[in-house]
């Protein structure tokens, strides 16, 4: 025995002399496989091919390389008709073990100098598959059309034999279906599928099978009882209803081949079709998607474009017939050169910095900005402040929301809230207060806004101080609360 690693000598205990690899596994897989092997070979001698295909199968799965077990299965193969597995059995044998004397270049040498041979295959291969199909979509006709051909291209064809048993018991043909499985088991003895189908055909078979008969395998013999002698003369006109009943009988098998042969054929063509057309339609489907998906991706790039290119046309011509954003900054340039910090603020509020487009405009709006933005904001605070002290409160709620806008402080936004409050418009009013007890810090300004903030909560105390006096359940604390908080105001 050989090393498996380094290919020296093995010695006695399982050990490789050189590399010192124990190969004991080994032999005991090769063992084993020439204990299958051996078994195999029994069971083809005994023409119990199936039985042998098996036993080889186990000695090749312990051992790949023994080219007798891979040559004797090659042989089984071709025995029960199946020469392209045979093919590629031997052809495996001959590239894993290269030596002259292995048999399996003898099979081939042969198989290759007659190509006749590998067309019987590839044909015999053809059409048992196209039976196969047949016999799955269940045109039986056509399936043993098929299967004939097979078997007469490869007569000892094992599987082609049980599929035609096959397709005479599902027409009821039973003596046709034991025929069939008596050819088989002409070439494989011991086929167990073979010997179950005749078993469900309710006849016997015996464990160890006798050569079987040649008028079994004789087909169609029954078929001559009805062939007339030749000098056996009748005058044909006494038979003319013969020939009428002749005509119906034919015309009746031609209507049964269609419904059998022609509809189911046409049915699988339309099949066909509409499995095609359904195909074709999903791919169209699929490609339309695509095309909407990738037009959607085009409309929400144009829209973003179209959305920029009109932010820069408002930057050099407006829109809605309103002064672009150069003329703005024109006009606040002009302002801011007389003094106007009023005017400049107003036409800087309708510059967006970002949409300038240099960095030269972006610097003038920022150094304007920070002058006129904080001194138009005061001179709004002082207009509107006269304007509050001589209770023009509308005026005054003008110019201190610009004079805010311009410059956050809480001072103004305290007179902006007066102003909405003196107007009657507590709603709006209400919430400025709220802002600047949160978040001004000023504590004067918090006392006031406190005091006139909470002024809806004061009104809807008396409310509903009023409507329980009405309904003669009166709070007297809640009326002396909101009597308080009155004074309060007034006194404010």
């Amino acid at each position: 025995m050989k090393c498996i690693k380094c290919g020296r000598n093995v010695g006695a205990d399982g050990f490789c002399t050189c590399c010192c690899f124990n190969n004991k596994h080994v032999a005991k897989a090769q063992n084993t496989a020439n204990y299958y092997y051996n078994i195999g070979l029994e069971k083809a001698q005994m023409k119990d091919l199936s039985g042998a295909e098996m036993q080889l199968k186990k000695a090749l799965s312990y051992n790949k390389e023994h080219k007798d077990a891979r040559n004797l299965l090659g042989l089984v193969y071709y025995e029960m008709g199946e020469g392209g597995k045979a093919y590629i059995q031997w052809r495996i044998s001959a590239r894993l073990v290269t030596v002259e004397e292995n048999l399996a270049n003898l099979y081939l040498r042969d198989m290759e100098e007659h190509p006749s041979i590998f067309e019987a295959i590839n044909e015999t291969a053809k059409k048992f598959n196209l039976a196969l199909s047949y016999a799955k979509q269940g045109s039986d006709d056509l399936a043993m059309i098929q299967i004939k051909k097979v078997l007469s291209i490869t007569p000892n064809f094992v599987r082609g034999h049980l599929l035609f048993a096959l397709l005479h018991m599902r027409a009821g043909e039973t003596e046709a279906a034991k025929n069939d499985l008596h050819n088989a088991l002409a070439v494989d003895n011991y086929n167990t599928t073979a010997r179950r189908y005749l078993m469900e055909l309710g006849e016997k078979v015996s464990s160890s099978p006798d050569s079987i008969p040649a008028e079994v395998q004789t087909q169609d013999n029954n078929n001559l009882k009805n062939v007339r002698p030749v000098d056996h003369y009748e005058d044909p006109n006494k038979e003319t209803w013969k020939q009428f009943v002749y005509m119906l009988i034919g015309l009746a098998i031609g209507v049964i081949a269609m419904f059998v042969l022609v509809i189911p054929s046409v049915k699988a063509g339309v099949s066909v079709d509409y499995n095609s057309l359904k195909k074709e339609y999903n791919q169209t489907v699929q490609k339309k998607d695509a095309e909407i998906e990738e037009l959607q991706d085009d409309k929400k790039s144009l829209e973003k474009k179209n959305k920029t290119l009109t932010k820069r046309l408002k930057v050099y011509e407006g829109s809605d017939g309103e002064d672009s954003m150069y003329d703005s900054l024109l006009k606040a340039t002009e302002a801011y050169g007389d003094g106007d910090y009023v005017k400049c603020a107003e036409q800087l509020a309708n510059v967006d910095k970002d949409s300038l487009p240099s960095d030269t405009s972006k610097n003038m709006y920022t150094t304007m900005k920070n002058t006129a933005f904080p001194r138009a904001a005061e001179q709004l605070y002082n207009s509107g402040k006269s304007s509050y002290d001589h209770y023009k409160y509308e005026d005054a709620k003008k110019d201190l929301e610009k004079s805010y806008k311009y410059k956050e402080d809480y001072n103004t936004l305290y007179h902006v809230a007066m102003c909405y409050k003196r107007l009657g418009d507590t709603k709006t009013s209400t919430p400025y207060f709220y802002d600047i007890i949160n978040n001004s810090g000023d504590d004067d300004l918090v006392r006031k806004s406190a005091n006139y903030g909470l002024d809806m909560v004061v009104k809807d105390a008396v409310e509903a101080a009023a409507q329980h006096k009405n309904d003669g359940k009166t709070d007297s604390k809640d009326t002396e609360d909101a009597s308080e908080a009155t004074t309060e105001e007034k006194t404010e």
